[in-house]
Order: structure tokens, then sequence, then C-alpha cells
């Protein structure tokens, strides 16, 4: 596959964009491209966010930027938060839960994990507009995007899968050298990003680490490891955990 397909192939199984991206093996062997696409989310965001400010107040225009971000993303990643929550209601072994993770009907374990990311997502995301403003939102918005992605390559490679499925493929994938490279894309995105706000602007990776290592140690004991749900959650998480460490940097 070429470079082109191959970031073609990213940007079409995770945004919305009408592009041909080919086999879910070419989406899960692109995966390590994601920062790419996060930093063309980041910076939409950002823009949005700058534009929106001159109009409406933080907590508006933070709703209005959260809502693009979840829709430029087909609110792919918020299924696996709406399954996840409903599998962690469930009181019984890793096969049971994974039964409940399957299960397409949605409770009040999905209603609850929904509300808290994104209430959370949400408040912190306006702390963070109320502080910033032009190329250094901008920045900021790229740092909570590509963290967000780094969370997914992180429990990526520390995650065996639960069960074969469409997560397993992208498990598989990013096991090797893509896994890998996905990080260190990660990185040398968020450090350029970070210095043009302030050094601590940088503490969202730290923080979507060890959100990362705690997702992956409850995946292994709660379902026997990750699949595609566990994949997208974590994708979600790794966004509110990255903005919480950046509005208490900027506070």
């Amino acid at each position: 596959m070429k470079p082109g397909d191959k970031v073609g192939a990213a940007f079409a199984f995770f945004t919305i964009l009408p592009l041909s991206g080919g086999s879910l093996q070419a989406a899960a062997d692109a995966g390590w491209l994601l920062p790419l696409v996060a930093l063309a989310l980041g910076t939409l965001e950002g823009l949005a966010a700058w534009g929106l400010s001159f109009m409406f107040a933080p907590l508006v225009t933070a709703a209005l930027v959260l809502a693009l971000a979840l829709v430029m993303t087909g609110f792919h990643h918020a299924d696996g938060v709406a399954d996840t929550g409903d599998a962690f209601m469930v009181r019984g072994d890793a096969a049971r839960r994974l039964a409940v993770l399957k299960d397409r009907t949605l409770g009040v374990g999905a209603a609850g994990a929904l509300i808290l990311t994104y209430l959370i997502s949400w408040s912190a995301l306006a702390e963070t507009i109320a502080a910033l403003t032009g190329p250094e939102l901008i920045a900021a918005m790229i740092i909570v995007e590509v963290s967000a992605r780094l969370c997914l390559l992180l429990v990526a490679r520390l995650t065996p899968p639960s069960h074969q499925g469409s997560g397993s493929v992208f498990l598989n994938a990013l096991k090797g050298w893509r896994g890998i490279a996905g990080i260190a894309l990660s990185l040398a995105a968020l450090v350029p990003a970070a210095l043009m706000i302030q050094w601590t602007a940088f503490s969202p990776v730290p923080a979507v680490i060890a959100a990362a290592l705690l997702i992956s140690v409850i995946a292994r004991r709660w379902f026997g490891g990750a699949g595609g749900d566990i994949l997208g959650a974590s994708v979600e998480w790794g966004r509110m955990v990255a903005l919480l460490a950046l509005a208490a940097s900027l506070t």
C-alpha cells in the first residue's frame, strides 16, 4: 500500500470523511498513523474553538467543540464508552462481561459512563478555552486529540485481544513495529504543540500513560483482554484525562 493510501485508510476508518479506506485489515495496518488523524482533528477543533469563543461563553464554546469532535469521528469511540459502561455493571466472570459488551442493548451503565465521560470532558475543555486563545488554543486541542490516540496506542500495545473480532485485528496489527511507530509519532507531534503554550502543557502525556495502564489492567482482569469497545473507549477516556491534566496545568 502506498503512503497516501495508508493515510487515506486511517482517515476513512477513524473519521466521517468520505474516503475509500479499503479493508478492515488495511485500516488496522494504518493504525499507527492515528496521530496524523488526531493532528488534523485537533487543528480543526482548535480553529473552531478560537472562532466560537468570540461569539459564546467558554461553556457554550466547549459544548460545540466537543460535539464537533464526536461528530467528526462518527460517534465511533463513544459507542465503546457506552458498551463498556454496561459491562462494568455486570456481576460475573469475564465471559459474562464479554457477552454484555457485545450486546447492542444499552442500559443504565452506558448512560452513566457517557454522562460522566462527557460532563467531565466538557467542563475541563471550558476551563482550557477560558485560559487560552489564538494559536495557543489550537495547540491545546492538538495536544488533547493526539494524547487521546496515544492512550489507544498504549492500550493496544499493553493488552492482549479478549476475543476474535474487529478489535483483535487492530490489536494484532499494533503489537509490532506499528505500535511503536504510532507512539513515537504521537510524541513527535505533542512536544512542539506543548512548547507553544508552556512546559506544563506536556502534562497530558503522563496522565494518559497512567490512564492507559489502568485501562489495560482492568481490561485484563475483567474481560481477559481488550476488544474494539475497549479501544474506542480508551480514546474518549484519554481525551477526558488529557483535558483534565491540561486544564489543571493552566489554572
